[in-house]
């Protein structure tokens, strides 16, 4: 189960952003229960290994949240860009879970209740005329000049969490992922950029929930 947009060397290969800890957004609150997952770099994991997971074919989709700090003098970002990450983004899981999982919209004694938010982005003003850029600035990883003319990565980060219906925490994680398409420094970020990342961690965890189901418990094997 995984989730900046931010950009890095070129250096590094895209995929999945090492073993550094994701930078932490204060979404998921206790963070204490996290541990690196040994199947996947740049995710951390909690899984309660207490929990039948069999009974679980339902998930309520909590809104998927944005959260961005405006760049210095410049306004927070378009309602509308926001609304289009969110939503895009939880297309990508409807897409993935179905038709095994059904996403419902009340709670009830069988249905995980899962929240999500992409984290740590810094947005700046929409040139003029632009259609589909994402107000995202271009960050750099630490002890990296932000100068120069090499291509970047783009890269995105988030948390979630899974709740039972008594509201406990069954699941947890925080992910850091670089996209599959280079960009030449000043390229304008668009949603195009990011969405591959979103579909690929809506994929990871329609894999975490089946692992996790196959043995009637929280054995979720691809974690031992």
């Amino acid at each position: 189960m995984a989730l900046a947009g931010c950009q890095s060397s070129q250096t590094t290969q895209p995929g999945d952003v090492g073993t550094a800890q994701a930078q932490r957004s204060g979404f998921l609150g206790d963070y204490s229960q996290l541990k690196p997952a040994p199947d996947r770099d740049g995710v951390e994991l909690y899984i309660d290994r207490s929990v039948d997971y069999t009974r679980y074919t339902k998930l309520l989709l909590d809104p998927i949240q944005v959260l961005a700090t405006p760049a210095p003098g410049q306004p927070p970002p378009a309602p509308d860009a926001v609304a289009r990450m969110s939503a895009d983004f939880q297309q990508s899981l409807q897409r993935a879970l179905a038709p095994t999982y059904q996403v419902v919209t009340a709670p009830g004694p069988d249905v995980l209740r899962v929240r999500i938010a992409i984290t740590n982005l810094q947005t700046v003003k929409p040139p003029t005329g632009a259609s589909d850029f994402l107000p995202i600035k271009a960050l750099y990883n630490a002890g990296r000049a932000a100068a120069g003319t090499s291509p970047r990565l783009v890269e995105m980060t988030a948390e979630m969490e899974a709740l039972a219906p008594d509201g406990r925490r069954v699941v947890a994680a925080t992910a850091t992922r670089r996209g599959d398409k280079t960009l030449p420094q000043g390229e304008q970020i668009t949603w195009a950029e990011l969405q591959s990342i979103s579909d690929y961690w809506a994929g990871n965890f329609r894999s975490r929930l089946d692992e996790m189901r196959g043995s009637g418990t929280a054995r979720a094997s691809a974690d031992e």
